[in-house]
């Protein structure tokens, strides 16, 4: 017969060995890995500028602008991987509204690129304030905010 000891010892490494397949991420590989890496980026950019609106950073237009330009460079990317209803394997957060209403989820993103090509215009030539871009970043995160509440669990 086991010892009580053992017995929790080997409990405890067999739950600890099935949770190690419990993981969340998505393959780096898959659609849904290259989408959620291009979103974490975006994010990389607009936390600091929120940051700065709000005053828990201090105010660089240089940076701002800088964040800004990142932002746009990858306003165009993820959208491709979006794949088809029920191509994907894996579990995401999408809503069926984004096959389900595709035209609705296309003005969005392009509500969306519209909103961060404002937020870079308004950086052209210097930041001199958050007067300056101010509105156009709460554009950007209005934007970001109407998909997600139309698109996403």
């Amino acid at each position: 017969m086991l010892s009580a000891s053992y017995q929790k010892f080997v409990a405890i490494a067999l739950l600890g060995l099935a949770l190690v397949g419990c993981n969340n991420e998505a393959d780096p590989n898959s659609p849904e890995g290259k989408r959620q890496a291009l979103f974490k980026q975006m994010i990389k950019h607009s936390e600091p500028m929120g940051g700065m609106l709000s005053d828990r950073l201090p105010f660089d237009g240089a940076v701002f602008a800088e964040h800004a330009q990142g932002l746009a460079e990858l306003a165009d990317q993820p959208w491709g991987y979006f794949p088809e209803p029920g191509a994907e394997p894996e579990p995401n957060r999408a809503k069926s509204d984004i096959w389900s209403d595709p035209q609705g989820f296309a003005l969005a993103i392009d509500t969306f690129k519209a909103r961060v090509a404002d937020l870079t215009a308004a950086t052209e030539g210097g930041v001199r304030g958050p007067g300056q871009v101010g509105d156009q970043l709460r554009a950007v995160q209005q934007a970001c905010k109407a998909c997600h509440d139309a698109y996403r669990r």
